[in-house]
């Protein structure tokens, strides 16, 4: 195989995130009365077949405004960084209105490799619109008022979770159209981790091309400590 090849083959594992397993490395978790998650630091492992291609860190803050931040870094570790260097950084700023989370901005960017790509949504709430710009040219759609995007609606799993919701069904802006995330709960599971063992709760997407569980732990507010997604091809 070229070094092109292998490049191309690589970045695809990684930044497509088909058949990959995170298993939480190493978390930090900070709780506060009038938030309605606690604060966090968590560090993930991406894997395919066993065997680590990158990292992916997940941060929760608290802004002075009273918005929040939710950001994302994915990048290639090891020998696959000498192949891929592509970096992905995500960020939502949120705001909570007592019921919902209500996404702010979100802004995704792809950078460090051959290919570059720039994403920003702003949600204007009065209006019930998101505009979207992406690498420039900007547009805009209508979106209900239980609207989401693509990186905050997993907060939203562990909000509804804490709560004793049943019913996780999401609304995602995402590319010019609202997508219907939906997922049903499969019951507990043990999990070894880096943290020990871990009580989850297992969650399915259901309605989806890929086959995606994740666990999540009631002693981390539901933060996920484990994802996996797996094509139709296997």
């Amino acid at each position: 195989m070229t070094r092109n090849a292998t490049k191309k083959a690589f970045a695809l594992r990684l930044l497509v995130w088909a058949s990959l397993t995170l298993s939480l490395s190493a978390a930090d978790v900070r709780g506060a009365a009038q938030n309605p998650l606690p604060m966090f630091n968590a560090e993930y492992n991406l894997k395919r077949n066993g065997i680590t291609l990158g990292i992916s860190t997940r941060s929760l803050s608290a802004a002075r405004d009273g918005t929040y931040i939710y950001a994302s870094t994915t990048r290639a570790t090891g020998i696959i960084a000498w192949f891929v260097k592509d970096q992905i950084d995500e960020y939502s700023k949120w705001t909570f209105d007592g019921t919902r989370i209500r996404p702010l901005e979100y802004v995704y960017k792809r950078y460090g490799g051959s290919k570059t790509r720039n994403v920003n949504l702003k949600f204007d709430w009065q209006r019930h619109i998101v505009v979207n710009t992406i690498d420039g040219d900007p547009w805009h759609m209508e979106i209900p008022p239980n609207a989401q995007d693509k990186l905050v609606y997993q907060l939203s799993i562990m909000y509804d979770l804490l709560n004793g919701k049943k019913d996780l069904e999401y609304k995602i802006a995402d590319g010019g159209k609202l997508k219907d995330y939906a997922f049903e709960i499969e019951g507990e599971e043990t999990l070894n981790t880096a943290l020990g063992k871990v009580k989850t709760v297992r969650i399915q997407r259901i309605g989806d091309r890929r086959d995606t569980t994740v666990w999540c732990a009631p002693q981390f507010s539901y933060l996920p400590v484990r994802l996996e997604q797996q094509d139709t091809d296997g």
